[in-house]
């Protein structure tokens, strides 16, 4: 999924926060200047790396039925229904998804976006936009975008060549435009209902960066605090906000993806998993091989040999 996320222009790091076989799908499509990106996914995950440049990136969810929690971006927990993600100030991406997740991502020009906005009746948007990273939009105007995606991509899956027709794709945009710019115009509460983001997002943030800046380094949850200048408490509580789950538990499952990353792309004739394992800190073969099962629903050997 990450791979495909990046040759579709969206580069980003996703960590499976919950176990089990994570399955789901990704489906890009052009729509003359939008590019549009569905994105469904059957577990919890958390989702870092940067923003495009120049583009505003309108998330819109799909699920017809409330997900088991809310969406947390950049550490506040969204409201539904709402669109978000297309502040082009805030760089990163810093999402973590409920266990259940459909959402459509539009990248639009930013440029095109406003002379658009403007045509239809609706300029002036830029400092409404670039207010706040989410919009809180009225219950039948998000279901109206959301339902009209929903037929989109459904007939996307079964005519693909309707996207390939000049005509049909303008037409798309035509009907697509109007729904997105009214529910941004109609969108309220952006700064309502929701408290400032707790302090501890940028602690949660400059931990991650450390764990990926080290990948290899055996790492206790004291001596992680003397790097941040931090409390345990104030980092578990951190994490536990933010992520769901603790810091030791998150770099687990992080160094976990990593060596799936090299299962995935290794020799199986020159590779020796419990050697590979102790390299990223997991110095017990039997655990390690338990905890990459509850995680990814198969053994690393599995993985190793699978084509």
């Amino acid at each position: 999924m990450a791979g495909q996320l990046s040759a579709a222009g969206v580069p980003l790091q996703l960590t499976q926060l919950e176990g089990g076989a994570c399955s789901g799908d990704l489906l890009p499509r052009q729509i003359g200047p939008l590019q549009l990106l569905r994105v469904r996914l059957n577990k919890s995950v958390h989702a870092t790396g940067p923003k495009l440049d120049g583009r505003h990136m309108f998330t819109i969810g799909l699920d017809v039925n409330p997900p088991d929690r809310p969406l947390v971006a950049h550490g506040q927990q969204l409201p539904a229904p709402a669109i978000f993600g297309f502040d082009p100030q805030r760089r990163d991406v810093h999402v973590t998804t409920p266990s259940t997740l459909s959402l459509v991502m539009v990248s639009i020009d930013r440029e095109h976006f406003h002379q658009w906005a403007e045509e239809l009746g609706s300029s002036g948007l830029e400092e409404e936009v670039l207010a706040s990273n989410w919009l809180r939009v009225e219950p039948r105007r998000f279901e109206d975008l959301s339902l009209y995606l929903r037929q989109l991509f459904e007939q996307a899956a079964v005519a693909p060549e309707r996207f390939r027709d000049p005509s049909k794709s303008r037409l798309a945009q035509q009907d697509l435009l109007p729904l997105l710019v009214e529910a941004v115009v109609q969108g309220s509460g952006r700064a309502a209902g929701l408290g400032r983001p707790p302090a501890r997002i940028e602690l949660v943030k400059q931990a991650e960066r450390w764990m990926e800046e080290h990948p290899c380094e055996p790492i206790t949850l004291d001596a992680l605090c003397r790097q941040l200048f931090t409390s345990r408490r104030n980092l578990i509580q951190g994490f536990r906000e933010h992520l769901g789950i603790g810091p030791m538990a998150y770099l687990k499952r992080l160094r976990l993806h990593q060596i799936r990353h090299l299962l995935r792309v290794s020799d199986p004739e020159a590779t020796n998993i419990a050697q590979l394992a102790a390299q990223w800190d997991f110095l017990n073969p039997g655990h390690f091989a338990s905890d990459y099962r509850k995680l990814f629903g198969e053994l690393p050997s599995e993985t190793l040999l699978s084509p």
